[in-house]
């Protein structure tokens, strides 16, 4: 085998932008974070909540769709590019027919927030969030699949640049419609959820038309809905958006546990967990790019390249997110106070910071191990694992430690800390048996030849199989 074929220089070079790409989404969270917590603490804590409450509905779609991610990867391996358009367009079909119930959820969202009995002063501020969140929805979705699209041709740095713009604007619009400046109305809470939308939809008209002009992903610049493929592409991905949901669902339980103890508890938090995605986006970054490059190895054929690829990439993560953990405890009360000066918040968000420090590395191998068995197309047993970990370990847990028990948010997270050390004990167990490089998504119509090294940028493919195989192959 090649050496440098899931070398740690391969890995990084695809790695990196994804990385970076995931720390612009975090900038954007902290800025929200920050900026909402200049309005009042219940804002603060409200924003937290009813972003929780929003991703929960839209995380079953995006999971869904991180087939696209899956079958571009595995297709590009074995020279297959023009299929992979048509893959994208069957995402994009998928958003915008999810995208209707959705906003027709978000007319609901004072009584769905009355109906999770937080804390009253958070109710309003919360009810307003996520309704302009939920109206925005299909932004999200068109931008994800085109983003995932990418990063499924070994394009990580395209979406770093298109993500780092969105950003960019969205924390400008927060100044203006969050404080009111320069002549725009003042609309707090709500100015926060706007900005949000605005930016999102920027992002999505930038990726079409950055993406569309790759003409030899679209032979067809818009291709059909075909049945066939959209189903499939729900059926690999439906196992994903279902964890995803079952996921978050009982980190919703766990927020609206949170949220009923008082706006301190909800504020710090809210807050720990914005200082914790500066780690964990990061680490989904390793794993998007371990997910493209088991898929890219494993269509053109090549296990070992596959199996190295997924624990050079382990081996990343946990040096990584092993430093953040350090970096965390040492700077636990200088972080919270970022956010909050609130003496208050300060204290309980430094003691959350803690155990965020302990559960580093063991949240950054599951989620490296989860993207290694998807890059596999292995997406039913990493949810099996995961929802069965949620919800006989994780809610269980909360509800002992932070509801039974005296021990309000520190037992919610003590709670949570032992259900992400397990969850990484049991995908890394799974990733040890290697099963998964038995698996593949691509059909073996043609005999495709050795692949080469991934390489980032918008040409990172395998090379093509001869003339003769790749007409036959389309």
């Amino acid at each position: 085998m090649d050496d440098h074929k899931g070398s740690y220089k391969e890995v990084i070079l695809l790695a990196y932008p994804a990385v970076l790409n995931m720390l612009s989404w975090t900038a954007m969270w902290t800025a929200d974070t920050i900026f909402v917590g200049r309005v009042g603490t219940a804002e603060q804590g409200a924003v937290g909540f009813a972003g929780t409450v929003a991703w929960t509905a839209l995380c079953v779609v995006n999971g869904t769709l991180s087939a696209v991610q899956i079958f571009v990867a595995q297709h590009c391996g074995a020279g297959h590019k023009g299929r992979c358009g048509e893959i994208l367009w069957q995402g994009i079909y998928l958003g915008v027919l999810a995208s209707v119930p959705i906003a027709f959820l978000a007319f609901y969202s004072e009584p769905l927030i009355k109906a999770l009995r937080v804390s009253p002063e958070l109710i309003a501020f919360s009810a307003d969030y996520l309704r302009i969140r939920l109206l925005g929805a299909v932004f999200v979705f068109i931008f994800r699949g085109m983003e995932l699209f990418l990063q499924g041709t070994g394009d990580t740095r395209t979406p770093l640049k298109v993500t780092v713009f969105a950003n960019a604007v969205n924390v400008l619009l927060d100044y203006l419609l969050i404080f009111g400046k320069f002549g725009f109305p003042e609309m707090g809470v709500r100015g926060a959820a706007l900005a949000t939308v605005m930016a999102t939809a920027i992002q999505s008209g930038t990726y079409f038309y950055l993406v569309l002009r790759r003409r030899v992903y679209f032979p067809r610049r818009i291709a059909p809905l075909a049945p066939g493929r959209f189903f499939r592409l729900i059926r690999v991905g439906g196992p994903v958006g279902l964890q995803y949901l079952l996921d978050m669902g009982t980190w919703t339980i766990f927020t609206t546990v949170v949220a009923r103890l008082g706006e301190i508890p909800a504020a710090a938090h809210q807050i720990a967990v914005a200082v914790l995605h500066v780690s964990f986006m990061p680490g989904y970054g390793i794993a998007i790019a371990t997910t493209t490059l088991v898929g890219q190895y494993l269509g053109a054929g090549d296990k070992r390249a596959a199996v190295r690829s997924a624990y050079t990439s382990l081996k990343i993560a946990v040096f990584f997110m092993g430093t953040m953990g350090v970096f965390f405890y040492l700077f636990r009360s200088q972080l919270i106070r970022i956010f909050n000066p609130d003496p208050e918040v300060v204290a309980v968000g430094s003691t959350l910071l803690i155990f965020a420090a302990v559960f580093q590395v063991f949240d950054g191998t599951a989620m490296v191990s989860s993207g290694a068995l998807r890059g596999s197309g292995d997406t039913r047993w990493p949810m099996l694992v995961s929802i069965g970990i949620a919800w006989f370990v994780f809610v269980p847990l909360v509800y002992l430690m932070a509801v039974r028990l005296p021990w309000g948010v520190t037992g919610g997270w003590l709670g949570a800390s032992v259900y992400i050390v397990a969850l990484g004990g049991v995908l890394f167990g799974g990733l040890r048996k290697r099963k998964w490089m038995e698996r593949s998504l691509v059909s073996p119509e043609t005999e495709v030849p050795e692949i080469g090294p991934v390489v980032p940028g918008p040409d990172a493919m395998a090379p093509a199989p001869p003339v003769g195989a790749q007409a036959k192959a389309e």
